[in-house]
């Protein structure tokens, strides 16, 4: 993983996580809104720059293959917003304090429909990149976007607290 990344991941990892319980003010939000756009901007900067480089597209391939791509992050982030909602909200709960059996059961929940549908996104997208593109292109770029989410996954990881 490039160096450029990973400081992506460092900083989005601390914009994401690393508001407490407390109540903010709305410019506070809106400054806080505004640093994870950045930050998501710049880490699809460096996963575009990764696919580029790794890729090694033909020029018909490369044609074929960016549009598509664009489509298939856009679904991905649909589930992925999800997911940080998700954490968000855990964190928040964690710092003040309130996690119920019940929030729990709800957050086990919740994760698992953002597995769910974080593989029925893979799927629909495997079977469109196998019409634009060759088989062992298409499993090198899932490869590559595993290896970039679990970088991801990792320093989420490492922000948020397991609980009690």
């Amino acid at each position: 993983m490039n160096k450029r990344v990973a400081n992506v991941l460092w900083f989005m990892s601390l914009t994401l996580f690393a508001t407490g319980a407390a109540a903010k003010s709305p410019g506070q939000q809106v400054v806080e809104d505004e640093q994870v756009a950045e930050a998501r901007e710049l880490l699809q900067a460096g996963r575009d720059e990764i696919i580029e480089s790794e890729m090694q597209f033909t020029e018909a391939d490369d044609a074929h293959f960016w549009p598509v791509y664009q489509e298939y992050r856009a679904a991905v982030k649909a589930v992925r917003d999800r997911y940080v909602m998700m954490i968000g909200g855990y964190v928040q709960a964690y710092d003040s304090g309130e996690i119920s059996d019940e929030y729990a059961g709800e957050l086990l929940s919740e994760w698992l429909v953002y597995n769910t549908g974080l593989l029925k996104a893979q799927q629909q997208y495997v079977k469109k990149f196998k019409k634009i593109l060759p088989i062992r292109k298409v499993a090198r770029f899932f490869q590559l976007e595993h290896k970039i989410d679990a970088e991801i996954d990792a320093e989420l990881a490492a922000t948020v607290p397991l609980m009690e």
